[in-house]
């Protein structure tokens, strides 16, 4: 073993003990993955090392880490922990806070009520996305939004706005007297169909006196 391989003094590095030592010591401190003390890349750092960092940065429970359903959500409210403290308060910090969670188009509309207090009142739209859309679901994010709002201000509403793609929806009718149609753009079905002139009686439209009611079910 050359003396580049050892920790030892050359006085007691011959020594049989001592270079047995230096020699478990070397292999335990090569077995090390450094990486995983990096704790502050938190791209990077082992998944479960976030909640203890979330309490670092004082970003647990409703001030985010609650709320956080994937583990990228996680990591980004960690990263954002700083600023969104220092903001706290503000607008700004409502909507940066649901942007950690994933809601990045949130729209905060202020001074919205009536009367008096109206100055101290706002409402947020948010687009559901991919989100859970239930009576718990916006519990939580109320208590998200209280963390992150000044006192003086009121929360009147959160409205949802859910997209979905026109062309992506058949219409079946299972009843006899109207047969099943699929219109990809406009949703005029049964009795909307008039005769004038407008189209052709080609077989193509449903021409009957009934009307259909198109029900969009949100699982």
């Amino acid at each position: 073993m050359s003396n580049k391989d050892v920790i030892l003094a050359n006085s007691i590095a011959g020594v049989p003990h001592f270079a047995a030592f230096d020699l478990i010591a070397k292999k335990r401190l090569e077995a090390l993955q450094l990486d995983t003390l990096l704790v502050y890349l938190i791209d990077t750092v082992s998944e479960s090392a976030l909640s203890f960092l979330a309490d670092q940065f004082d970003v647990l429970g409703y001030k985010g880490l609650r709320l956080a359903t994937t583990t990228d959500q996680k990591r980004e409210i960690i990263k954002r922990a700083i600023e969104l403290h220092r903001f706290k308060g503000t607008v700004w910090a409502v909507k940066e806070a649901l942007k950690t969670i994933g809601y990045p188009d949130a729209v905060l509309t202020e001074h919205v009520g009536t009367g008096a207090g109206a100055w101290a009142t706002f409402r947020i739209e948010i687009d559901a996305g991919s989100n859970p859309v239930s009576a718990a679901a916006v519990d939580e994010l109320v208590r998200m939004i209280d963390e992150y709002k000044n006192v003086r201000s009121h929360l009147l509403d959160i409205s949802y706005k859910i997209s979905f793609d026109p062309d992506s929806i058949t219409l079946t009718d299972e009843s006899y007297e109207g047969p099943a149609v699929d219109d990809s753009d406009d949703l005029y079905v049964g009795g909307d169909f008039r005769y004038n002139g407008a189209y052709t009686y080609n077989g193509d439209r449903n021409y009957s006196t009934d009307t259909d009611i198109l029900t969009v079910t949100i699982i």
